[in-house]
């Protein structure tokens, strides 16, 4: 009788014990599935463009703000802080041209693209050949006939500064060439604009013309009105 009952006992507690294992495993399995994955964040460092030094990467940065704009004037903001206060009163004051003005309106939703880039690091200057898209209108008053995505291309010499810590654009020449920039002449650019460029011997200003040519450089003082405008 008293095996019986010990029996009884000994069955009881392994069912129980059953009963406890099942709940800590259904629980456990609850906790497992309600879970939220865990998902792998990689921290990408943020892009630094250095401003103190001439390359590609702060050429093309300026390039990018100096081009992209809803409409004239609409990028002042932008390009403001890459120039020299100087030059950036000569933008403003080319921007307010009537010549310019006339056209306000007209071309819009002007994008930059890409450049091809030729940095000369001793005398701070960027020969860039620009090219961009804009949208041509013919009416202010309507959207029919525009052209849009109009692709454009400009040259242009831009001279740099180093004020404090930071390299700011203090000139903006339009270039023409007597000759095919190709590869066999790309070398020249160095030695054609050492004398010219940064040191502005030739009295240009801001937006003036200057041609490139294989023996040097010579200026037109004609200033014309860039696709930029």
């Amino acid at each position: 009788m008293i095996n019986e009952q010990k029996l009884q006992l000994v069955k009881r507690l392994g069912i129980a014990a059953a009963v406890v294992l099942l709940l800590l495993t259904g629980l456990l399995v609850g906790l497992r599935l309600g879970k939220p994955a865990k998902v792998s964040q990689k921290q990408v460092p943020a892009k630094v463009i250095s401003t103190s030094s001439l390359s590609t990467n702060n050429v093309t940065h300026f390039l990018t703000e100096y081009y992209t704009k809803k409409e004239l004037s609409e990028n002042r903001n932008r390009y403001k802080n890459l120039m020299t206060d100087e030059m950036y009163r000569e933008a403003v004051a080319t921007e307010n041209q009537p010549v310019n003005q006339a056209y306000k309106g007209y071309i819009i939703n002007q994008v930059y693209q890409k450049a091809t880039i030729y940095l000369d690091e001793t005398d701070l200057t960027a020969l860039c050949v620009v090219h961009y898209t804009n949208t041509q209108r013919s009416s202010l008053q309507s959207s029919v006939g525009e052209l849009k995505d109009q692709e454009n291309t400009d040259t242009i010499l831009l001279s740099y500064t180093k004020q404090g810590k930071k390299l700011l654009v203090n000139n903006i020449q339009n270039v023409a060439f007597s000759e095919p920039l190709d590869a066999e002449n790309q070398n020249a650019y160095p030695e054609s604009t050492t004398a010219s460029s940064s040191s502005n011997t030739l009295g240009t200003k801001p937006n003036d013309k200057v041609e490139i040519t294989g023996s040097g450089v010579t200026s037109s003082s004609a200033t014309e009105k860039g696709g930029n405008q």
